[in-house]
């Protein structure tokens, strides 16, 4: 999902649902992947140095201190001696990870902006509580449990929404168009988390379909969305998987299953005390022949990495975009009696080639934290040769009709498509403070019946425009708020704030197909791979590979 809409999500979390099996992810400082075991399954002696430590403190020292707190940091310190993926985790955000993963979390079910002293509801989520009890996209929460929310934090707002499944607040609702305020009384309850972002087609025979994490519900959310796609004509197939930080192993392994023959090897796993275990295709995938592109970017990592690598190791996908995260190691999570856990790394993860694509993380936890941002530094996300050169010393593998492909630092793409560099400074800027968004709710709240004119999400694609006006309402909001600029900055960045006003919008009134329509329309990745598909490049690659094994 995008950042946007997944900080708006993440307000509403509450409850605590556990999952299982290894997974394979991005998680470092913010980002999560771990699997989980229920229940303490180890146990230490009493005699261990860290155990008597904190028995001497507790029962000696000088002044009152948390234990707890005490013994929490010392594992976070033990676990810093290994790899970036091996952590600590505290209750919360044991959590807050295994509610995103299995796909729901327990909430009130809506996406929310918090704008002139009221909540302004953005969406309600589908089949959740809010959505049930009759809530909707321009709503206005004014008060929660009959306390008027003038004033208060946003922190304490989310406060105020959370609670344990089953149990009730009461919202106060204004709503455009009717007199008064209006109570809802909202049972809090299971709230679905897609991870299949969402699929329509690009054209009348390319099918797109974009998957911002590998949970419990991913391949059943895929299995649906190329069902529909095939009723639609779908013939190829762009899969996108930028910005996928990982999730479960067996859901990317699911999910390569569908493109891949019977008995195909997928991915294997293995490590010094775990041992190796393959992962195969079992046939009668929904999509095992037809032209399909992958699209991966630097923050494409580990589940997405072991589906894009078992895809471009068996030719069966052009990978396009810029080279992945780098991850290659496998978690295992134990669950301590107190809601907390540890994420260990147990195995790496080899694609079908038996390439590790784990970039280092010998020069330590911050270097490597820091490596994305250090190729964005020197030239590799803007440079074809950049991007190259990042694997001059590895070791190179060939597929059976003789492409070359990489291990150890991520995933190299077929096609690079490097990084759009039109958002400039002013644009960034304005998004950063939260210009943009304010504007873009006021407008549409302003100019909700006019915008309703549009027959259609085609009809509004092709008639709704940024125009000098709405312009100069945006550069007036900005310099409010003491932000400068000149007549360069605002030429250049008129076109992309044109585009997230009008995604704005499109997602307001027809969901994230319009939001994605919107945006995609700009994209330079989509462009290039509906290119590829429809000059047959990719059968033309493949016969390239093989005229080099014949010669």
């Amino acid at each position: 999902m995008n950042q946007t809409r997944k900080n708006l999500l993440l307000s509403a979390l509450a409850g605590a649902i556990m999952g299982a099996g290894m997974l394979v992810g991005i998680w470092v400082s913010n980002n999560n992947d771990h699997s989980s075991r229920s229940g303490f399954l180890f146990s230490f002696p009493s005699s261990s140095k860290l155990d008597k430590v904190l028995q001497v403190i507790d029962e000696r020292y000088v002044d009152s201190v948390n234990i707890d707190e005490i013994e929490n940091k010392a594992v976070q310190s033990v676990m810093s001696q290994l790899d970036p993926h091996s952590q600590f985790v505290d209750a919360n955000t044991y959590r807050t990870i295994n509610e995103s993963l299995e796909g729901n979390f327990e909430g009130i079910g809506i996406e929310f902006h918090v704008i002139n002293d009221s909540l302004l509801v953005v969406s309600v989520i589908q089949d959740g509580p809010c959505e049930k009890e009759g809530l909707l996209a321009g709503d206005k929460i004014v008060a929660i449990e009959g306390e008027s929310i003038i004033g208060v934090k946003n922190s304490d707002i989310i406060n105020k929404l959370h609670g344990p499944k089953g149990t009730d607040v009461v919202l106060s609702v204004v709503r455009p168009g009717v007199k008064g305020v209006m109570d809802f009384h909202v049972t809090r309850g299971q709230v679905p988390i897609n991870s299949v972002e969402v699929h329509y087609m690009l054209n009348t025979e390319t099918g797109y379909i974009k998957i911002s994490q590998f949970g419990a519900t991913t391949h059943e959310e895929f299995l649906k969305a190329m069902a529909d796609l095939k009723n639609k004509g779908l013939k190829s197939l762009v899969l996108d998987l930028r910005g996928n930080g990982g999730g479960y192993l067996r859901a990317a392994t699911a999910l390569a299953d569908e493109f891949l023959p019977n008995k195909q090897l997928i991915v294997y796993t293995q490590g010094r005390k775990q041992p190796r275990e393959d992962y195969y295709a079992t046939g009668g995938g929904v999509f095992e022949k037809g032209p399909l592109v992958v699209l991966i970017d630097e923050n494409t990592a580990s589940a997405s990495e072991i589906l894009a690598g078992a895809l471009q190791d068996t030719e069966r996908a052009i990978i396009v975009g810029r080279r992945s995260f780098g991850k290659g190691l496998v978690q295992d999570q134990i669950k301590f009696p107190d809601g907390s856990g540890l994420r260990l790394t147990i195995a790496r993860y080899y694609t079908p080639l038996g390439r590790s694509i784990q970039k280092p993380y010998d020069k330590g936890i911050e270097a490597y934290k820091n490596e994305v941002g250090y190729r964005l530094k020197h030239g590799e996300l803007f440079h074809a040769d950049s991007n190259k050169m990042a694997f001059n010393d590895l070791i190179q593998y060939h597929t059976a009709n003789g492409k070359i492909v990489y291990g150890g630092g991520g995933i190299m793409p077929d096609y690079f498509i490097a990084l759009d560099t039109s958002r400039n400074a002013l644009f960034t800027t304005i998004t950063e403070n939260g210009i943009l968004t304010k504007y873009g709710y006021e407008f549409i709240c302003k100019n909700d019946a006019s915008l309703k004119t549009y027959k259609s999400l085609n009809d509004f694609l092709t008639g709704f425009s940024l125009n000098e006006k709405k312009l100069n309402e945006i550069l007036k909001m900005a310099s409010s708020k003491g932000l400068k600029y000149n007549l360069v900055g605002v030429k250049s960045a008129a076109n992309p704030i044109n585009t997230q006003l009008k995604a704005m919008v499109a997602r307001w009134f027809w969901g994230e197909e319009g939001f994605y329509k919107v945006i995609n329309a700009e994209d330079k990745m989509i462009a290039e791979s509906v290119n590829i598909i429809s000059t047959g490049q990719l059968e033309q690659e493949s016969l390239n590979n093989m005229a080099k094994v014949k010669h």
